[in-house]
């Protein structure tokens, strides 16, 4: 019996009008757990993603700082409210009809995402998605110890936590495999794939996939 196909989707302006650990950080704020400054540092890091030049280790301990010392059931006590108050309106309605094709063909669906897992798995369990890679976080003595375990899953480190998973799941190549993703952040999985997709792709994404004649997808943001 043949391996079914595998699909790969981004998280933040891909399946999501939005992105879900710039909107955490602003939700944070709104609920006083982190104070207005934070709002401008929270610009300054979304436009260093945006533009490919993130540095995530900076990035990742300013959004993790929140959580330090909590529980992963104190932490979800933050979280779930956020996801159906803030992130289910955000749910692009014809990304999730991508997802449902998909699956539909029996596909095997990954959601891969530079997001903290603390974030992503519970989207992922909105979505209906069970297989789930995000940026892992750390926890000492089950508390949150504000640190990420290397590699993030952002650039390269995507595509190295990607391959990992596919050795545990029998997906023995990228033969058969679409990934779907906004991002030039994410160029060493879309090239590495046999299906790559951009999603309302931002302007460097867009010009690399209109230079070799890649698939560019342009869904209504509602």
């Amino acid at each position: 019996m043949s391996k079914p196909d595998l699909a790969i989707f981004d998280l933040d302006n891909t399946i999501l009008n939005g992105d879900s650990d710039y909107s955490m950080i602003n939700y944070l704020v709104d609920i006083n757990l982190l104070d207005e400054a934070a709002k401008l540092k929270n610009d300054e890091f979304i436009q260093d993603y945006q533009e490919g030049r993130l540095d995530f280790n900076e990035y990742t301990n300013f959004a993790l700082k929140p959580y330090l010392g909590k529980t992963q059931d104190e932490i979800n006590e933050i979280i779930l409210p956020f996801v159906e108050t803030i992130i289910e309106p955000m749910i692009n309605i014809f990304a999730l009809k991508l997802i449902h094709d998909h699956h539909d063909n029996g596909h095997v669906i990954l959601l891969a995402s530079a997001t903290n897992e603390l974030i992503v798995k519970p989207i992922a369990q909105r979505l209906g998605i069970n297989h789930v890679i995000g940026t892992k976080v750390e926890f000492k003595n089950n508390q949150c110890s504000g640190e990420f375990i290397p590699p993030s899953a952002l650039g390269s480190g995507k595509l190295k936590l990607v391959k990992a998973w596919m050795k545990d799941h029998q997906f023995d190549d990228f033969s058969g495999v679409t990934f779907y993703s906004d991002s030039i952040n994410d160029l060493p999985l879309l090239e590495a794939v046999e299906f790559p997709k951009a999603v309302n792709p931002d302007i460097k994404l867009e010009t690399i996939f209109n230079d070799r004649g890649w698939e560019v997808i342009y869904l209504p943001r509602i």
